[in-house]
C-alpha cells in the first residue's frame, strides 16, 4: 500500500505556504513504510502525474474559511469532489478537484483522498506563517500522521 503526504502552497504568500511547513516539520521524523512525503508548492498540470497510481493520498493546504486563524479542517474525497471548481485565472490552474476527475477517468485515481486544511489568517504577499498558523503546525503534522498510519484491522474475536 502506497501513500503520499503532499504539502500545496506558494512560501511567498504568508499562510497559504502553510502545506510547506508541515512537510518541512514532518521531515524530521520516521515515516510509516511506503509513505512518500514531499512539498508540491503550487503543482498545476502536472499534479495528476503526483497522485496516480497512489492508494492514499492527504494533501496539506491553506483553506477559506470563517472559521479562526490556525483552525485545522479535515476534507474528505467526497467533499473534495463535491465543492464546485473555482474561476481560474490561468489555464495553468489545476485544483485537486480537477486531477481527481482526470484521474477518475484514466482509471487511476486513489482510493483515499482527504484534504488536510488550515484556515490562514493571512495569504498576503509576505514570507513567514502568521503565529495563529505556525502555532499549529504541529497539530496539523499529528493530524497527518494519524491519517497516514496503517490501522489494524479488527481481529476476530470468534
Amino acid at each position: 500500500m502506497s501513500t503520499a503526504i503532499y504539502g500545496i502552497g506558494n512560501i511567498l504568500f504568508g499562510d497559504d505556504g502553510v502545506g510547506p511547513a508541515v512537510v518541512r516539520h514532518l521531515a524530521s521524523r520516521p515515516l510509516p513504510p511506503g509513505v512518500v512525503l514531499e512539498d508540491l508548492g503550487t503543482p498545476s498540470l502536472d499534479l495528476p502525474t503526483y497522485v496516480a497510481g497512489h492508494d492514499t493520498v492527504i494533501f496539506i493546504d491553506a483553506v477559506a474559511s470563517d472559521a479562526s486563524p490556525g483552525t485545522i479542517r479535515v476534507f474528505s474525497r467526497d467533499e473534495i469532489v463535491a465543492a464546485a471548481p473555482g474561476i481560474r485565472i490561468s489555464p495553468h490552474e489545476l485544483s485537486i478537484n480537477d486531477a481527481l476527475i482526470v484521474l477518475d477517468f484514466a482509471g487511476t485515481a486513489p482510493r483515499d483522498v482527504v484534504l488536510v486544511g488550515v484556515v490562514p489568517e493571512t495569504v498576503d504577499g509576505r514570507i513567514g506563517l502568521s503565529p495563529a498558523v505556525a502555532e499549529a503546525v504541529p497539530r496539523v503534522a499529528e493530524a497527518v500522521m494519524a491519517l497516514a498510519t496503517p490501522r489494524e484491522a479488527p481481529r476476530d474475536r470468534g
